[in-house]
């Protein structure tokens, strides 16, 4: 009886969120960036596995709501996607790589590649207004603040707590050396760091520029802490990313941030020497380059034999879900340094997005990536100096989330790594909303004089 009542009320719920979506699809966009830092609590959530799927289903109940109502809302214009020509090339590029090589189940591994760009056509059919816009920052920082307390507790309950709640060693619980790496609500520390690492350049960018608004102060006075419980992670591509990334924030626009982070690089440089060094050689080990670096050479070398690639999806997360898709097994048992035993992928793991796209569609595939992440970056930049106020900080913040992303990928299949291809695409495209809707009031201010006097300032928008 209870199983029958928590169906039907599972069922209620289920049939609100959809009336809810269908009325405004820009909700089903803000729910999915909500959600998508909590999916790792799948693993210890006493649901079918098929519930692992309730992301994929919710941006396709999402586009097509979108699809259906695009034509009962046209105050907006469309997104704008100057990468466009990029895109295309390098998807089809890709598909016809992975059809070529895997047959029918190589669009599973296309998947995992490009399923999220679907995220563009959404907001192409219902663009973010500037309310979406500023919620899908509130969610950003709201979020990274909920996912940096849980990493707190983490490391306050320790690993055998997490046992009993259900989370496995070498699964979700791992660890560097001493260290225990935080994961919060991920199912791996990767997710987490590089997450918290992205929320915090563009909700501090954001913050930076609007420092008397409330939400703004408090984020401002948290970053420092949500840093630290990053660091806990012990992914140094996230460390590296926000390094980066609060580096290029400074030197673009905030230039008031330079003395402060001086401070405090000089402060940590000062108390690094008093830490464990069993902890601190965790973060300069050398063995884990040096391994992939063997790996990398042999993919070069490898170029000449497969000029076009060994085929999209024979690497990283897309060749373990082909795997999976074929029936054969991905999983592979190694043992740490500090002899903890670890569950990884027997499929080859290139940790270098740039190696993988080399590996996979070869220089042609590697040329096409780069000329669309550059695209993306230089248009995010120009777009932040003619944004006005909160559009041209996001601008501004994604832009930097970008170059922490090309930084985090010399390490990290950071593309590959959820829910960071999310968060690519959709801030991307929320960026593309903005710049259409300010290129829309221009024309029409500069066509119409009544529309042009009666144009909010950029310090009302």
């Amino acid at each position: 009886m209870l199983q029958g009542a928590a169906l039907t009320i599972g069922a209620l719920i289920a049939v609100a969120v959809v009336v809810w979506i269908a009325r405004r699809p820009q909700r089903g966009v803000l729910l999915l960036a909500a959600l998508t830092p909590l999916h790792g609590l799948l693993d210890i959530a006493p649901v079918p596995g098929v519930a692992a799927a309730w992301k994929e289903g919710l941006v396709a109940l999402t586009l097509l709501c979108a699809f259906l109502r695009r034509g009962r809302r046209r105050s907006w214009p469309p997104v704008h996607i100057p990468y466009w020509p990029a895109i295309v090339v390098f998807v089809a590029f890709g598909l016809v790589s992975a059809v070529l090589t895997y047959g029918p189940f190589g669009l599973v591994g296309a998947k995992v590649t490009f399923f999220y760009l679907a995220l563009l056509v959404i907001l192409w059919f219902a663009p973010f207004d500037a309310r979406d816009r500023d919620n899908l920052v509130s969610i950003l920082m709201g979020m990274c603040v909920l996912v940096g307390l849980v990493g707190i507790a983490q490391q306050i309950v320790g690993p055998g707590e997490l046992v009993r709640l259900g989370y496995q060693f070498g699964q979700q619980i791992r660890t560097s050396g001493p260290l225990f790496r935080t994961f919060s609500t991920f199912n791996q520390p990767f997710g987490f760091g590089l997450y918290v690492m992205l929320a915090l350049l563009v909700g501090g960018a954001v913050a930076l520029a609007e420092p008397r608004r409330r939400r703004n102060r408090v984020f401002l006075c948290l970053w420092p802490v949500m840093a630290v419980v990053m660091a806990t992670s012990v992914v140094r591509a996230a460390i590296v990313g926000l390094v980066v990334g609060v580096v290029w924030l400074a030197v673009i626009r905030f230039r008031s941030i330079l003395a402060p982070l001086g401070v405090l690089v000089v402060g940590a440089a000062a108390a690094f020497p008093l830490l464990p060094k069993s902890a601190t050689s965790v973060f300069f080990s050398s063995s884990s380059l040096g391994q992939r670096g063997a790996g990398w050479s042999d993919i070069i070398s490898s170029i000449m034999v497969h000029p076009f690639g060994r085929g999209l999806g024979s690497s990283g997360a897309a060749a373990d879900r082909i795997s999976t898709a074929q029936g054969d097994s991905t999983t592979a048992v190694t043992a740490s340094a500090g002899g903890t035993i670890q569950t990884g992928s027997s499929n080859y793991q290139p940790d270098n997005y740039y190696i993988k796209t080399l590996l996979e569609l070869g220089p042609i595939g590697l040329w096409v990536f780069l000329a669309l992440i550059v695209t993306a970056l230089i248009w995010c930049v120009r777009s932040s100096r003619t944004l006005p106020d909160r559009d041209g900080a996001l601008a501004l913040g994604v832009s930097a989330s970008i170059v922490a992303a090309m930084v985090a990928s010399l390490v990290a299949t950071y593309f590959e790594i959820f829910p960071m291809d999310v968060h690519f695409w959709l801030l991307l495209g929320v960026v593309g909303c903005a710049t259409a809707q300010q290129a829309s009031r221009s024309v029409r201010s500069h066509s119409d004089p009544v529309e042009a006097g009666s144009r909010p300032i950029s310090a009302n928008f």
